[in-house]
């Protein structure tokens, strides 16, 4: 397909319809990317691999706004590193869609928590990354007598020409779509334990004297990390003059001492106010009960589950519009390979167009997922830099609720040489900060 049965108005609106959606992309991609590393209240678990994705995006854009500048040379730099971006990384954004899916996999079905995710990540690079460099390098020293070169004008753009038709499906299409339909059982496999999920929240939700709504893991990534307590509570001395009805209102009128309460925690991982035993004495004339010490921890962890399942839908929801987006991008592509192949060596206008529209706009869909899945900390982000614009000093009851305890860490700023807190702890509270609900915004943080 070399663009010959289109007539110049169409192509000069190709050009025209690349470059103005490129430049969207490409300020999308540097939002993301800017945002992501000066301001920790965007570091939530999606928007990592979002921010890896950006880079591949930006680099499709630098191809793509090159448009059909070297479409008729072809032997030029400029054709063949046009040719090998494309290759290279435009079909990168749907492995880091798969990415995402296979995080909702692991997490749902292996309980991996936030620090095994991230240590996933250098994978997740590798293989978005790694694979789709090697047929894009190999096809720069690919040229034969009867047919030229392997990459030239394709139309849109340079990449790999109409003689090497066959190629285009076997190294770009075929595996997109391949990664496109893997993308899709993992949602349908894990759709079912969503929405049980979500029966389950909207049920406690609708009446507190429903079941507990069940966790989906104690490990779960996008939550609080939640530990199993168990409360024990004893007189620390005994009557022996009867059986003792303090805990039915009647009180004897000689003081009743002090109680002696225990908790214990089979989290081995769990902070140092979790471990071990600790002896509190009793607050009040009434002493807490077994009974009364169940129920209050039976709560706790009914809120936890709560926070943790509404906490993995929100991260599943999100990955699922990516790839909805994925879909938009590659759908109309995909019929214009298709109908080129049915058709040899014709071209059809409006599809042309379409792939035109959609392919560079792969960036800008991801910045609009991204900021509506972060739009509380566009807003932090955007008075941040507001104030220091006009000299002012942040003020911090103006945060939402749950960043008042960071102390402001998560404005707007440039990276400090300060030592990095703990990683796993710092990921933990992004991840809590993540899945909070409206419900439970305005309880204050244990």
């Amino acid at each position: 397909m070399a663009g010959g049965e289109l007539s110049p108005g169409v192509l000069n609106a190709i050009s025209v319809i690349e470059r103005v959606g490129s430049v969207f992309s490409m300020l999308g991609c540097l939002f993301v990317i800017l945002t992501f590393s000066f301001s920790k209240a965007f570091h939530k678990p999606i928007n990592r691999l979002v921010f890896y994705a950006s880079f591949g995006n930006l680099m499709t854009n630098v191809g793509s706004l090159l448009s059909r500048r070297y479409v008729l040379d072809v032997d030029s730099f400029g054709c063949q590193f046009q040719a090998f971006l494309i290759q290279m990384f435009l079909p990168a954004d749907a492995l880091w869609t798969l990415a995402m899916a296979f995080n909702v996999y692991l997490t749902f079905y292996h309980k991996f928590d936030a620090a095994r995710l991230r240590k996933m990540e250098i994978y997740y690079l590798l293989f978005c990354y790694g694979i789709p460099f090697v047929p894009a390098l190999a096809y720069i020293f690919i040229k034969t007598e009867k047919h030229g070169r392997m990459y030239g004008n394709a139309t849109l753009w340079c990449w790999v020409s109409s003689d090497y038709d066959i190629f285009r499906i076997a190294t770009f299409y075929g595996p997109v779509w391949v990664v496109i339909l893997v993308t899709m059982f993992i949602y349908i496999r894990t759709g079912g334990e969503i929405y049980r999920k979500r029966k389950q929240l909207r049920q406690f939700g609708a009446s507190s004297s429903a079941h507990d709504p069940e966790a989906i893991t104690m490990d779960d990534p996008y939550s609080v990390k939640t530990t199993e307590v168990t409360v024990t509570s004893e007189s620390a001395q005994e009557s022996a003059n009867g059986i003792d009805l303090s805990p039915l209102g009647r009180f004897s009128e000689r003081p009743k001492p002090a109680y002696s309460v225990i908790i214990s925690s089979d989290n081995k991982k769990g902070s140092q106010s979790q471990q071990g035993g600790n002896t509190h004495p009793a607050p009040s004339n009434i002493p807490p009960t077994p009974i009364t010490a169940r129920a209050q921890a039976k709560s706790q962890k009914r809120r936890a589950n709560f926070e943790a399942n509404n906490a993995a839908w929100s991260y599943s929801k999100c990955a699922l519009l990516f790839f909805t987006a994925l879909l938009v991008t590659w759908i109309p592509s995909s019929a214009n390979r298709v109908y080129s192949l049915v058709n040899t060596n014709k071209t059809e206008a409006s599809l042309e167009i379409m792939s035109a529209i959609v392919l560079p706009l792969q960036g800008f869909w991801n910045m609009l997922i991204y900021i509506a899945t972060s739009w509380g900390a566009v807003k932090i982000t955007f008075s941040d830099v507001m104030n220091r614009i006009h000299g002012q000093r942040p003020e911090l009851n103006r945060y939402p609720s749950e960043f008042h305890d960071t102390k402001h860490n998560f404005a707007f700023r440039l990276p400090s040489r300060s030592p990095r807190r703990d990683l796993e702890s710092e990921s933990m509270t992004e991840l809590a900060n993540s899945g909070r609900t409206s419900n439970s915004a305005h309880d204050t943080k244990r």
